[in-house]
């Protein structure tokens, strides 16, 4: 999706018709406007190019007063302004609650203004909201069945259909996903969306092999996000019994004294009590630390792991292989509540790289 820049001139002509002036004042200076570069590749819904003379054009004094807010098409010729502070925005469309296909698109500039000066203002209109499009494996409708998502925000609410293949827009805020059957609710995760970002998240609930995953694609005005979240602790059937139902982090946290297996990025080692080391060289070789997430950098996120035995602790070791640092590993041990400070193994038994 290509930019598109907006002219805007200031110059000095004065209309009797926005104020009068003494004879003595200054001159005053004007606002107009030009398109000086269409829209090229924004297209709407219906695959036409988007309209800018419907556009919403504001223009405020240095009070907050409202010399003009309307159509950029009906604007008028000229807009007459004695020296001062202005705040000026262009965009596309009002947007207040959640929407399907409804992109906001605009820039907001404050500009200064003296008399008789002739000030060149420039928009650069980008998107401001977010969007978010889900999909959804078979294992979480299975789970999740007889409802659909409620996206909210801000008190609004979204209905969001497993069939759904539109785009939600929402402000870029912070959003709630919730599971709606009836009159009963699931909260399921949170999200922060920034201006600009479509995200295009799977959720799922089972897999028979532990997965995440996040990437971010960048075009020219929109940050395409992709990522797969996993709905609830652990994995739907999942019982840490084999490598292949390992258990989260999270999941594991709550198994004190039970022996199963876990999964995690290694993200860390050299632990004590109190700290950890997220960047090597690592100096102790008799454990590391692993979480949910490969950029963690929280030690209260983590999970320790230990080993004692020489078999396995000359393969996992990061003094003697630095390169383990970000893989995902599945680790089978008992759960101890209290290893370096945080829950953790403290002698692996088996385990698996993927």
């Amino acid at each position: 999706m290509k930019r598109f820049v907006l002219l805007g001139v200031i110059s000095s002509i004065v209309l009797a018709s926005c104020q009068k002036v003494p004879q003595s004042a200054e001159p005053d200076g004007s606002i107009t406007f030009r398109i000086v570069k269409p829209l090229e590749s924004t297209l709407t819904k219906s695959g036409s190019m988007l309209d800018t003379n419907a556009f919403i054009l504001t223009i405020k004094g240095n009070s907050g007063d409202t010399l003009y807010s309307g159509k950029y098409g009906q604007r008028p010729a000229e807009i007459s302004v004695p020296s001062g502070t202005y705040e000026i925005s262009l965009i596309s469309r009002e947007f207040d609650v959640p929407e399907f296909e409804s992109p906001q698109y605009g820039d907001h500039k404050v500009i200064v203004v003296s008399n008789g000066e002739r000030v060149v203002v420039s928009f650069l209109c980008k998107q401001l909201n977010s969007g978010v499009k889900l999909s959804f494996t078979q294992k979480f409708t299975d789970k999740f069945s007889g409802g659909q998502i409620m996206i909210v925000q801000e008190g609004s609410k979204l209905p969001y259909s497993y069939s759904e293949t539109r785009i939600a827009y929402i402000k870029a805020a912070n959003v709630d996903f919730f599971f709606a059957a009836g009159d009963s609710t699931q909260a399921l995760f949170s999200r922060t969306f920034g201006a600009g970002e479509i995200h295009f998240i799977e959720l799922d609930a089972s897999t028979s092999k532990s997965e995440s995953s996040f990437s971010i694609v960048l075009d020219t005005t929109v940050v395409r996000i992709t990522e797969k979240i996993l709905i609830g602790d652990g994995y739907y059937g999942g019982d840490g019994s084999t490598a292949a139902t390992a258990l989260t982090v999270n999941a594991a946290k709550s198994r004190i004294g039970e022996t199963v297996w876990v999964w995690g990025y290694i993200v860390g080692g050299d632990m004590s009590t109190s700290s950890m080391s997220f960047i090597g060289p690592f100096t102790k070789n008799t454990h590391f630390a692993i979480a949910a997430d490969a950029s963690e950098t929280l030690k209260a996120n983590c999970f320790s792991v230990g080993y004692t035995k020489e078999a396995i602790r000359g393969v996992l070791n990061l003094v003697d292989n630095p390169s383990n640092l970000g893989r995902k590993v599945f680790v089978k041990g008992k759960i101890d509540s209290a290893y370096f400070g945080v829950s953790g193994i403290k002698a692996v038994s088996d385990y698996q790289f993927e």
